[in-house]
């Protein structure tokens, strides 16, 4: 089983990504080091369907990057910019 974590600048920005993802498997996790949402996928489908999820949510805030970790590798999520008309 596969493993993303979202990293979160504070509790409240870990429990709004938490009601983002409301659909899926995740759990809030608390440590000392900060608070991050953490969701166990199943397959690709999921893993799909989660990161677009979760990209509709970094675009919607507006309020900047999210940082996830996916099996031990880092990455950070942009928010979409609209394309302008041609």
């Amino acid at each position: 089983m596969e493993t993303l974590t979202i990293r979160a600048v504070s509790p409240e920005s870990a429990r709004s990504v938490l009601n983002a993802l409301a659909e899926f498997p995740a759990e809030l996790v608390e440590t000392s080091y900060g608070s991050s949402v953490v969701i166990s996928l199943g397959g690709d489908a999921e893993i799909v369907s989660v990161l677009n999820a979760l990209q509709a949510y970094v675009t919607a805030r507006a309020a900047g990057a999210a940082q996830v970790e996916f099996n031990g590798t880092s990455y950070v999520m942009h928010p979409e910019r609209e394309l302008a008309a041609p």
